[in-house]
């Protein structure tokens, strides 16, 4: 008999992670990445002064692209400057300084939020929590299939740990109406 098993555990987050980044625009593509070193520069002095430790602070993309300008539609364009964009993740660990952290973060340079995502420091314990009520639920399962059936319940031969499990989708099947 195999049988899978869930566990579910909630827990409030204790830590918050976000993206942001800095977009600058010049003429050629040194002004745009000097400007867009400048910027992110201040950025991560804000950072560092709202109480973020360097070690929270990753540099997460760069990213250089030409601005075109096309005369009319279906006209070839041509460059008039560049674009160049650079991400930051930031790991903040007290939830209750997001709201200065994010702050200090645009008041100057930081033009674009990529997005806030919660979380555990730690979430190693949640984690075997979870684990556990997985197996009890696994248990509960098995002793249920084998009484139903009329036998006894084995000793475990495998336990195998997976991700989250989405269920398929059903698909709909399309008819023509004559």
């Amino acid at each position: 008999i195999t049988v899978t098993g869930e566990g579910h555990v909630a827990s409030a987050p204790d830590m918050a992670t976000i993206n942001i980044g800095v977009t600058t625009q010049a003429r050629s593509a040194s002004e745009a990445l000097t400007a867009n070193s400048t910027e992110l520069a201040k950025v991560l002095e804000n950072l560092k002064g709202a109480g973020i430790e360097p070690r929270d602070i990753q540099t997460s993309g760069l990213t250089l692209n030409p601005r075109w300008q096309y005369e009319q539609s279906g006209s070839s364009g041509q460059i008039t400057g560049y674009i160049a964009s650079n991400g930051v993740t930031v790991r903040v660990r007290a939830l209750d300084s997001l709201g200065g952290v994010l702050d200090a973060a645009v008041r100057e340079g930081a033009n674009t939020l990529n997005g806030i995502e919660f979380g555990l420091a730690e979430p190693g314990p949640v984690m075997d929590e979870a684990r556990k009520l997985a197996v009890a639920d696994a248990r509960r399962r098995a002793e249920l299939l084998v009484a139903a059936a009329g036998v006894q319940l084995g000793r475990i031969v495998t336990i195998s740990e997976g991700g989250a499990y989405a269920p398929p989708m059903p698909m709909y099947r399309a008819e023509a109406a004559a």
